[in-house]
Protein backbone atom coordinates (compact mmCIF):
# COMPACT_ATOMS: atom_id res chain seq x y z
CA UNK A 1 0.00 0.00 0.00
CA UNK A 2 1.22 3.77 -0.54
CA UNK A 3 1.00 6.58 1.83
CA UNK A 4 -0.74 9.54 0.98
CA UNK A 5 1.79 11.79 1.58
CA UNK A 6 6.21 12.01 2.07
CA UNK A 7 4.95 13.22 5.63
CA UNK A 8 2.89 9.95 6.44
CA UNK A 9 5.89 8.32 4.96
CA UNK A 10 8.22 9.56 6.73
CA UNK A 11 6.60 9.76 9.93
CA UNK A 12 5.61 5.08 9.42
CA UNK A 13 9.61 5.15 8.55
CA UNK A 14 10.75 7.51 11.40
CA UNK A 15 7.89 8.55 13.74
CA UNK A 16 7.08 7.36 16.96
CA UNK A 17 4.56 4.49 17.50
CA UNK A 18 1.69 5.43 15.11
CA UNK A 19 -2.18 4.40 13.40
CA UNK A 20 -2.38 4.36 9.84
CA UNK A 21 -5.36 3.80 8.14
CA UNK A 22 -6.29 4.22 4.57
CA UNK A 23 -8.00 7.10 3.20
CA UNK A 24 -10.97 6.97 1.08
CA UNK A 25 -8.34 6.37 -1.94
CA UNK A 26 -7.00 3.83 -0.16
CA UNK A 27 -4.06 5.74 0.70
CA UNK A 28 -2.05 5.05 4.20
CA UNK A 29 -2.65 8.38 6.56
CA UNK A 30 -1.52 8.87 9.61
CA UNK A 31 -4.62 8.79 12.25
CA UNK A 32 -3.64 11.31 14.98
CA UNK A 33 -6.93 10.29 17.08
CA UNK A 34 -7.00 6.80 16.98
CA UNK A 35 -2.49 7.33 17.86
CA UNK A 36 -3.36 9.11 20.52
CA UNK A 37 -6.06 6.77 21.66
CA UNK A 38 -3.67 3.63 21.70
CA UNK A 39 -0.91 5.79 23.50
CA UNK A 40 -3.47 6.65 26.23
CA UNK A 41 -4.61 2.56 26.55
CA UNK A 42 -0.82 1.75 26.41
CA UNK A 43 1.96 4.04 26.99
CA UNK A 44 4.81 2.02 26.57
CA UNK A 45 7.35 1.73 26.16
CA UNK A 46 6.96 0.23 22.15
CA UNK A 47 9.09 -2.10 20.52
CA UNK A 48 9.64 -1.00 16.72
CA UNK A 49 8.21 -2.71 13.65
CA UNK A 50 5.44 -1.87 11.44
CA UNK A 51 2.54 -4.77 11.85
CA UNK A 52 -0.40 -4.63 9.72
CA UNK A 53 -3.83 -5.57 11.87
CA UNK A 54 -6.92 -6.34 10.88
CA UNK A 55 -9.58 -4.55 13.92
CA UNK A 56 -12.77 -6.12 14.18
CA UNK A 57 -15.40 -4.30 16.03
CA UNK A 58 -17.34 -5.59 19.10
CA UNK A 59 -20.50 -3.86 18.19
CA UNK A 60 -20.94 -4.32 14.50
CA UNK A 61 -18.45 -6.82 13.27
CA UNK A 62 -16.96 -4.46 10.69
CA UNK A 63 -13.37 -5.52 10.34
CA UNK A 64 -11.07 -2.84 9.36
CA UNK A 65 -7.05 -2.64 7.95
CA UNK A 66 -4.78 -0.44 9.60
CA UNK A 67 -0.91 -0.17 10.00
CA UNK A 68 0.94 0.18 13.11
CA UNK A 69 4.48 1.20 13.12
CA UNK A 70 4.75 -0.70 16.36
CA UNK A 71 3.82 -4.23 17.48
CA UNK A 72 2.66 -3.26 21.13
CA UNK A 73 1.10 -0.04 20.22
CA UNK A 74 -2.54 -2.46 19.45
CA UNK A 75 -1.22 -6.22 20.87
CA UNK A 76 -2.94 -9.30 20.14
CA UNK A 77 -5.48 -10.23 21.14
CA UNK A 78 -6.70 -6.97 23.74
CA UNK A 79 -5.11 -4.33 22.33
CA UNK A 80 -8.11 -2.27 21.59
CA UNK A 81 -11.07 -1.86 24.41
CA UNK A 82 -13.56 -2.39 20.99
CA UNK A 83 -11.95 -4.34 18.96
CA UNK A 84 -10.40 -7.82 18.45
CA UNK A 85 -6.70 -7.21 17.08
CA UNK A 86 -5.30 -9.76 14.23
CA UNK A 87 -1.54 -9.13 13.20
CA UNK A 88 0.03 -9.79 10.23
CA UNK A 89 3.72 -9.27 8.72
CA UNK A 90 2.31 -8.20 5.04
CA UNK A 91 -0.20 -6.22 3.70
CA UNK A 92 -1.10 -8.70 1.25
CA UNK A 93 -1.24 -11.06 4.62
CA UNK A 94 -4.07 -8.52 6.25
CA UNK A 95 -5.69 -7.84 3.00
CA UNK A 96 -6.53 -11.65 1.90
CA UNK A 97 -7.37 -12.24 5.45
CA UNK A 98 -10.10 -9.46 5.17
CA UNK A 99 -11.21 -10.42 1.91
CA UNK A 100 -12.64 -13.87 3.53
CA UNK A 101 -15.30 -11.23 5.28
CA UNK A 102 -17.40 -10.29 2.08
CA UNK A 103 -18.06 -6.73 1.07
CA UNK A 104 -18.71 -5.13 3.35
CA UNK A 105 -16.09 -6.94 5.42
CA UNK A 106 -18.52 -8.37 8.43
CA UNK A 107 -17.10 -10.67 10.85
CA UNK A 108 -20.32 -11.71 13.54
CA UNK A 109 -17.85 -14.28 15.72
CA UNK A 110 -15.57 -13.02 18.25
CA UNK A 111 -11.61 -13.44 17.37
Amino acid sequence: MEFCSPFDAALAAAGPPAVFLPDREGLLRFDAEWTRDAWGRNPGPHAPGARWTLLRDHDTGFVMLALVTSPTLLPEPDGHHRMDVRSFDSAEDATAARATYGEPPICTEAW
